[in-house]
């Protein structure tokens, strides 16, 4: 079985809530969950402070009530604070523990407020923290991080990193059909400005949209389609690693750079196998036995 979990960023007091609202309506027809990650504050041009509230968020607050959606924390306001040591933008990373302490606190203790429930996750902006995040958000009481692809010790926190995009999660999903043997993991993250409905204006550094809202529809209605998909919230996924479930990038292996290339982007969660004897076996299924995924794999609309 193939664990999907879907992560929509970025919704916020200035967000395209039409668009936004659109998401949430397509993924509750079909009764696939998704976690969203909130940002709890805005910037005004003008450099005021505008709170996410009743008032600017009421689609978000109304399918919470529902339990359509699961509410994560984005980070405080998306604010660019520098760069990491890799030029990344960020919040978070180099920023003194004591101010990264204050608004990881104060963005949880608004969003719980507002969502009358224990705010569990957070979703670190541009995917990048540090150390004194980490214990930040532990201090915080946080049980989850979600950021980018990578795999690390963070402590007493769980991690559930994203594995890919909207633009590749139906290749991943195929693909990952052969190692199902391993439990894969798929953690898909997208964005309200990656659909070309989204109305507000572009940032300067914004990559274009590459899908529209009828596709998401026609990549959920094939994923429901099969069988051998289940589907998890971020928050479910952190509850079963906190319960003893390993979650493995096999990118990390020491394995040949070609038997890597033809692993999908996924998380490794079974203990049957190696996790390396399980990579090998499926990579050659998935090079000399493409006939069987014909057979068993739903077509793609």
């Amino acid at each position: 079985m193939i664990s999907l979990c879907f992560r929509l960023d970025d919704p916020s007091p200035v967000g395209d809530k039409e668009v936004e609202r659109k998401v949430f309506q397509i993924f509750a027809r079909r009764h696939i969950p998704l976690s969203v990650a909130t940002i709890p504050f805005a910037r005004a041009a003008d450099g005021r402070v505008i709170v996410l509230s009743r008032q600017n968020a009421g689609h978000l607050l109304d399918a919470a009530r529902m339990g359509t959606i699961e509410i994560v924390q984005h980070g405080h306001s998306q604010l660019r604070r520098g760069t990491t040591d890799r030029g990344m933008p960020t919040e978070f990373f180099g920023v003194p523990f004591e101010e990264q302490s204050r608004l990881v606190k104060e963005g949880r203790m608004h969003l719980a407020a507002l969502f009358q429930r224990r705010i569990e996750g957070f979703v670190p902006p541009w995917n990048t923290y540090d150390g004194s995040t980490l214990r930040a958000l532990a201090m915080a009481g946080f049980e989850f991080l979600s950021a980018g692809p990578e795999t690390v010790d963070l402590g007493t926190l769980s991690a559930v990193p994203a594995t890919c995009t909207l633009r590749n999660a139906r290749k991943a999903l195929e693909d990952a059909w052969y190692f199902r043997a391993l439990a894969p993991l798929l953690v898909v993250v997208f964005h309200p400005d990656d659909f070309e409905e989204f109305k507000l204006p572009p940032l300067p550094d914004d990559p274009p949209p590459y899908t529209t809202l009828p596709e998401l529809e026609a990549l959920l209605d094939w994923i429901k389609s099969a069988s051998w998909i289940r589907m998890e919230t971020l928050g479910q996924i952190a509850k079963s690693v906190r319960n003893g479930t390993r979650l493995r990038n096999p990118k990390d292996l020491k394995l040949p750079y070609r038997l890597k290339a033809l692993v999908p982007p996924i998380l490794v969660r079974s203990g049957k196998w190696t996790t390396a004897a399980g990579i090998l076996w499926a990579a050659f299924c998935s090079r000399y036995r493409p006939l069987a995924r014909r057979r068993q794999v739903p077509a793609a609309p």
